[in-house]
């Protein structure tokens, strides 16, 4: 072909015709991806999208929601933190995340009642909990109890010497208080003696430990209560009963008098226990009410909460704190050097401190979910305790699941079939001595004949 003057300007006009085209097309590309955005979750189970429960709790949910997390100035712990809370506001724009470092800010932390670095702080409207773990299920949990449209009246018997909530010494319940009261919880010290009813709207009752004898009335005004479905937690001290055996039988209960001790000197020594009526307790027997609890908790002279087998009851039993098969029972009077003795009528451990019961009432033609929790100890939940590593978990677990918020988002985590590599033993020693002896020495005979040749070259 000919090529004169013409046909190179032509072939010039095509070619910025063709350039100033694809400029606009890719221009038109990037702003139709601003504005109309897609993504697809091509993962086994779609692991990184969130699921359809979660997606319509933020959908429902109207005030801002916020997370602030208390870590160290660490650019990648940031962008990891923000890449999972990315997920949620896909679904809520009103989302927002910030970091804090708490050692330069450590007054917003004690303020926020964050204990150490890595936990995150979750808040809607006026109420706030602190979390350590940012899985679906956590945060799905949390999201939907800061959420309740009612709040629980917990209602704590007085006028026996019972453990305070609001006391701020070692021996009440501030630290606890405040913790619930941050989650939607309204505590309330009541004297039956002064009302002699309960408030209609009571969620639950709290017997912490009471050291005088309650009245004759005032425990039928609590048999009552616990007649018409009610919620009850009852902290019991070894020792008496202090007029509350009407309610232990009710249960269907027999608490011993004796205090549990452990003899797991090395234990005691790991966690830096010296008394042996200091229980820890690592094992929850997989029940409901404690979850996935792996940290151990701190149970200070407490007692057992066994049951009274020849009694025929309608409530269900879980044990959901056992102690060590370390420990037994005392039923003499722990001083000198304290031994296990069968004869005298010490109990071998492992033994219930922790009893969860439910049963299913009839009242005003409903049917209603009791729950019960009894635990042979209150010491566990006191400010001077209530901070070893698993007290607060699992106190704030008994009182969640007395207030039936354990009926919460179940989010199953669907795990990909390729992120595990499972070999019989035979294998795994193959590959071990494959790559451990027979590759390393075929490699050292590899370099001594090629020594051995250039030597002989």
């Amino acid at each position: 072909m000919k090529m004169n003057k013409w046909s190179h300007i032509k072939i010039g006009l095509l070619d910025t015709f063709f350039y100033v085209v694809f400029v606009l097309i890719l221009g038109m590309l990037g702003y139709l991806a601003q504005k109309h955005q897609y993504q697809s979750d091509w993962t086994f189970g779609n692991r990184n999208t969130l699921s359809t429960a979660t997606q319509q709790l933020l959908q429902s949910i109207e005030e801002p929601l916020s997370f602030v997390a208390y870590v160290p100035d660490d650019v990648s712990m940031h962008s990891e933190i923000k890449k999972r809370i990315a997920k949620y506001q896909k679904f809520k724009s009103d989302i927002s995340v910030e970091m804090v470092n708490p050692e330069l800010d450590p007054e917003r932390a004690k303020e926020d009642g964050i204990a150490y670095q890595g936990q995150v702080l979750v808040k809607l409207g006026d109420r706030k909990e602190v979390v350590e773990s940012l899985t679906e299920q956590s945060l799905a949990n949390v999201i939907q109890r800061l959420s309740r449209n009612a709040d629980r009246m917990v209602i704590f018997l007085e006028g026996h010497d019972e453990r305070q909530p609001f006391a701020t010494k070692s021996t009440g319940m501030a630290k606890l208080a405040n913790v619930l009261k941050n989650r939607g919880f309204i505590l309330q010290p009541h004297n039956l003696v002064r009302t002699q009813t309960l408030p209609e709207n009571t969620s639950l009752l709290v017997i912490a430990s009471p050291q005088k004898d309650l009245l004759a009335g005032e425990v039928d005004i609590i048999k009552r209560y616990i007649e018409k479905g009610g919620n009850l937690l009852w902290l019991h001290e070894p020792g008496s009963l202090h007029g509350l055996a009407p309610i232990e039988e009710m249960l269907g209960l027999m608490i011993d008098e004796g205090t549990l001790v452990d003899a797991n000197v090395q234990l005691r020594e790991l966690l830096g226990i010296k008394h042996p009526a200091v229980i820890p307790v690592v094992d929850y027997n997989g029940a409901e009410i404690s979850g996935e609890m792996t940290l151990q908790t701190l149970f200070p002279f407490a007692t057992a909460i066994g049951r009274d087998e020849e009694l025929e009851s309608d409530w269900t039993y879980e044990d959901f704190l056992l102690s060590l098969p370390t420990s037994w029972l005392e039923v003499d009077e722990l001083k000198g050097d304290v031994r296990f003795n069968e004869d005298s009528g010490d109990k071998a451990g492992p033994l219930p401190i922790g009893v969860s019961m439910t049963r299913t009432v009839k009242y005003d033609d409903n049917d209603k979910l009791q729950r019960v929790v009894v635990v042979g100890d209150s010491d566990f939940m006191l400010n001077a305790f209530i901070g070893h590593v698993g007290n607060m978990d699992i106190s704030t677990a008994i009182f969640n699941w007395l207030s039936a918020d354990d009926n919460l988002i179940g989010i199953k985590t669907t795990g990909a079939p390729d992120t595990r590599l499972n070999l019989e033993a035979k294998w795994l020693y193959g590959i071990g001595l494959l790559f451990l002896i027979i590759i390393p020495l075929l490699l050292i005979l590899t370099g001594v004949f090629i020594w051995y040749k250039r030597r002989k070259a």
